[in-house]
């Protein structure tokens, strides 16, 4: 294979990979994506320069470079942090009960300041420390 056809090689293959990526809905975390475009890169500099060597050095050099500082880069800025809602955070809290909860009617019970709606299977009287069972919308089941 002559110049002309490596460095075509590569701009398929770079297209290739950018097909890939989007066919996976970013999956690889843009890898494939980035690379694509080194190598669709790298193969218009050894057209432009009518070499190879040019375009392999470039595709060795722009990957190891991406793989050295761009990917921690790329990866921080696609983590998503979660933060736990009130909801996780009052399940097997304690608290104590504002308003007498019974079998048959919702009360209200006082955890770490908040006010929430509580139901229970037996009757639990004002003042009185519960426990947080479950969470069911913004009722809570507490013992």
């Amino acid at each position: 294979m002559d110049r002309l056809d490596w460095n075509n090689l590569l701009i398929i293959s770079g297209l290739v990979l950018i097909v890939v990526e989007v066919a996976l809905g970013a999956a690889t975390g843009f890898d494939l994506l980035l690379i694509g475009v080194i190598f669709i890169v790298s193969g218009g500099l050894g057209i432009l320069l009518h070499s190879t060597t040019y375009s392999l050095v470039s595709i060795a050099a722009l990957s190891f470079l991406y793989l050295l500082i761009g990917r921690k880069f790329i990866k921080k800025a696609l983590t998503i942090e979660t933060k736990s809602t009130n909801v996780d955070n009052v399940l097997h809290r304690k608290g104590l009960v504002t308003k007498e909860i019974t079998a048959k009617k919702a009360g209200q019970v006082k955890i770490e300041g908040e006010i929430w709606r509580a139901n229970s299977d037996k009757t639990i009287d004002v003042g009185k420390e519960i426990v947080v069972e479950s969470v069911s919308g913004v009722t809570l089941k507490v013992k």
